[in-house]
């Protein structure tokens, strides 16, 4: 007989293993609690307005389905451990709608479990004709993303980085990273610095010939030439008006980088052949978000660009690299660039595949996740 009674008997059972299923409204508190212990470093509840963000973010896009949407690891007693934070997004991929999903913050409480991390990513194994890829990955996952056969877009791992007034662009640098921004007239007394700099090293750039203006381009003007711009893409996203608002809606919240802007470029005859999407913050940085162009006209809409930026009073401007406006960008000069974070995508597809080797594929911006307050914001709770 055995000297152990039932009850304990069962205690001593190994665990049984939880369930990765689809985020439910009602997980959201618990998410939002994972991500500010993760992320933030604060093991509490989270405000009201974390939660409606999350909420907005995980559960509200035009494009939502369960399968392409927030997974979360929920175990056994109905605690929530892990989540894969994602948001559903459609894509034209070689002239077929495919569905497709940003893959957000990935988050796993380490000191209370592994198993529910592991699930979540074995179940991104591409098992249907679609696409997941990610913009924002830590090394660490990116060799998760990779080991599951994930398809890495190396020069998108890059940020570029072009400074107008570059001691007002170490300064802010310097107080947003080691002071955390807590001294804003470090940036006044930089500019008489860049002044002399500015004088006793001109702008070399070669002269252009005045054929574009930068014009001011409201949403609804942008809702409708934004998907021209980018159809010569062989894998792109499928930006309708619903779906483009939605997210130009959410990217306007995010004002800790500056206020929201959208710029469009004209030719001599009037006619757009670009635009560009930014937080404006003269002063500070430029954070750009997209430079969508006709083909062919990447030089003088980023030319067009950067005289703007600098026109306007930035010290620098930042954004990701593309294949597409590597040429426009090598003109530059007080331009560089240095790594910001792995980009990788998953599909079965070989066509999407091919198209991402060979780098024509539309990702970054308003089409990945630079715009999300969850990269900049809710340090608070």
């Amino acid at each position: 007989m055995s000297l152990i009674e039932p009850d304990a008997r069962a205690e001593i059972r190994p665990r049984q293993r939880g369930t990765v299923r689809p985020i439910r409204a009602s997980d959201i508190p618990a998410v939002a609690r994972l991500f500010l212990k993760i992320f933030r470093r604060a093991d509490k509840p989270a405000g009201t307005d974390l939660q409606h963000y999350l909420r907005t973010l995980l559960l509200a896009s035009p494009s939502y389905s369960e399968p392409l949407g927030t997974q979360v690891y929920e175990q056994q007693d109905g605690r929530i451990r892990s989540a894969l934070l994602a948001v559903p997004m459609r894509f034209v991929a070689c002239g077929n709608i495919v569905p497709g999903r940003l893959l957000g913050a990935f988050m796993t409480d380490a000191d209370r479990e592994a198993l529910g991390a592991a699930q979540l990513i074995l179940a991104l194994r591409p098992r249907r004709a679609d696409l997941a890829f990610c913009d924002s990955a830590s090394p660490t996952s990116c060799n998760h993303l990779l080991a599951i056969g994930g398809k890495p877009i190396i020069l998108q791992n890059l940020e570029w980085s072009r400074s107008f007034r570059p001691f007002g662009a170490l300064v802010g640098r310097f107080n947003a990273r080691f002071l955390r921004g807590k001294i804003p007239g470090l940036l006044v007394l930089a500019r008489p610095v860049d002044g002399l700099l500015r004088h006793l090293l001109p702008q070399r750039d070669p002269p252009e010939p005045d054929v574009t203006r930068v014009a001011e381009m409201p949403v609804p003007i942008f809702l409708v030439h934004a998907p021209r711009l980018i159809a010569h893409y062989a894998v792109r996203p499928l930006w309708t008006e619903e779906e483009l608002f939605w997210l130009v809606s959410l990217a306007a919240q995010n004002t800790r980088l500056g206020i929201f802007t959208i710029r469009s470029v004209l030719d001599r005859n009037n006619a757009i052949i670009g635009c560009f999407v930014y937080y404006a913050a003269p002063g500070r940085t430029a954070h750009v978000l997209n430079v969508l162009s006709l083909p062919g006209q990447e030089p003088a809409v980023l030319g067009a660009m950067f005289r703007h930026l600098n026109e306007t009073g930035h010290v620098e401007a930042r954004g990701r690299a593309q294949p597409a406006l590597m040429i426009g960008l090598s003109l530059q000069r007080w331009l560089i660039f240095q790594h910001r974070a792995f980009t990788v995508a998953l599909t079965r597809v070989p066509e999407i595949n091919e198209a991402l080797a060979r780098g024509d594929v539309f990702l970054g911006g308003l089409a990945g996740e630079d715009w999300s307050r969850l990269l900049t914001d809710f340090h608070r709770g």
